[in-house]
């Protein structure tokens, strides 16, 4: 978690400069207090903010809240996603996208969701997103993802550059199937639970599975 925090801190600027349009997930959320999860540059908090919801920001590198800081007023934590400071039931949203695919291990990942349901109040709602494991661009990466099996390692997990300033700083992803992350949500605590497919690129493969969870 300390070399994913590391990452985004020398990231920050450069990330705030690619990320700015919302993801079509945000206008999901119905009700406030909201949590945005893995906040990043704060494009979907400021988004909600501006519609008269109350959010909260939290993201595990702390260049990425200050950079935040330009474009959302409320309330920036710095956290680790699977340790929340929040006390039970404060959410009834929580908005997690493109951040449980980071997490270093499925302890983390499943913790992570655990802490979720914990902070939702009854009938709160989480939507999550993360990276498919299936899509054409991560092909050529499957012998070397069986290799790491073979090795006890777990399949699906992915490093992805990001180049900035004359240096490469390799982002670590677990990219999922659509039946791992429905199991790690009922591993969680959660039982309903509406899931979609979302493409950007691909008329034929997922490139994110979407997860609506409430809890109940």
């Amino acid at each position: 978690m300390e070399d994913i925090a590391e990452i985004y801190d020398a990231i920050a600027k450069g990330f705030d400069h690619t990320r700015g349009r919302p993801w079509p997930e945000v206008d999901l959320v119905e009700e406030s207090p909201v949590l945005d999860l893995g906040c990043g540059n704060a494009r979907h908090a400021s988004y909600l903010e501006k519609r008269g919801f109350e959010v909260v920001c939290a993201d595990i590198s702390w260049r990425m809240l200050e950079v935040a800081a330009n474009k959302f007023k409320g309330e920036r934590v710095q956290c680790d996603a699977a340790r929340l400071p929040f006390r039970d039931g404060s959410f009834a949203t929580v908005l997690y996208l493109a951040t449980l695919h980071h997490l270093p291990s499925r302890e983390d990942r499943l913790r992570s969701l655990i802490e979720i349901r914990r902070v939702l109040r009854e009938g709160g709602k989480a939507i999550i997103s993360v990276w498919a494991l299936f899509q054409p661009r991560f092909f050529s990466k499957l012998p070397k993802m069986l290799f790491s099996l073979l090795k006890g390692r777990e399949f699906g997990d992915v490093y992805v550059p990001w180049r900035t300033r004359g240096r490469t700083y390799m982002r670590y992803y677990h990219l999922f199937t659509k039946n791992e992350l429905l199991k790690l949500a009922r591993e969680a605590g959660f039982s309903d639970i509406r899931y979609y497919k979302r493409s950007f690129r691909s008329k034929f493969f997922a490139e994110n599975h979407v997860v609506i969870l409430r809890k109940s």
